[in-house]
């Protein structure tokens, strides 16, 4: 009889055992779920914040998709013209001509690059070096004086942009060039000239001051 007693108290300290072992582990998966639940809470937040962030991503692009077609519409316009005026005089202003002498309004309604393309232009003298082939701005100098004029580093993208614009505005007149790695936009001698004539006058300006 004592030994089925002792038998039993042993039995029932290996039940107590286990009872709690197995409250210990329900304990640790309780904090184990909890912490999981508060790590699925941080990362819907965060998932929200992404999914924020790519909404205003694309109300960006948007935005940037519209100004190029703004852009390409003004392109058009000016080339439009250049033709249309062609027949009334042998010294028809060239779209490079035309956006340089645009009037103020006609300047505040123009696009970033637009406006960008125009300040290159007009001092493109001052700018570019001389070369057998006419003047030559490269992408580093376009970069400085852009730089310079809006006191921030313009983007790759940017100063590839108005190289362009440049290039096509100016006809046969303008061409993009790369050498050595480097793009440059080539002037012809008339071209300059002709860009100067419209230009205001007047010496260096600000901007080629501070980046010189």
């Amino acid at each position: 009889m004592t030994d089925s007693v002792e038998d039993l108290k042993s039995r029932l300290d290996d039940l107590e055992d286990r009872v709690d072992a197995l409250e210990d582990e329900k304990s640790d998966l309780e904090e184990t779920v909890d912490a999981q639940a508060e790590t699925i809470a941080s990362q819907r937040d965060q998932l929200r914040e992404q999914r924020k962030r790519l909404d205003e991503y694309e109300e960006k692009l948007t935005v940037s998709r519209d100004h190029r077609k703004h852009l390409q519409q003004r392109v058009h316009a000016l080339e439009d013209s250049q033709g249309a005026d062609s027949d009334e005089t042998n010294t028809t202003r060239s779209p490079l001509q035309q956006l340089i002498s645009l009037p103020s309004k006609a300047v505040s309604k123009l696009t970033a690059n637009q406006k960008r393309a125009r300040f290159i232009a007009k001092d493109i003298r001052e700018y570019a070096k001389k070369v057998p082939a006419g003047y030559a701005i490269d992408s580093s100098t376009i970069r400085k004086v852009l730089k310079a004029k809006e006191d921030r580093t313009p983007h790759t993208q940017t100063v590839s942009r108005v190289m362009d614009f440049l290039d096509r505005l100016g006809k046969e007149d303008v061409q993009v060039v790369k050498r050595h790695g480097t793009k440059r936009a080539v002037f012809t001698e008339r071209a300059v000239t002709e860009l100067a004539g419209t230009s205001s006058t007047g010496g260096i300006t600000d901007v080629v001051m501070r980046w010189r």
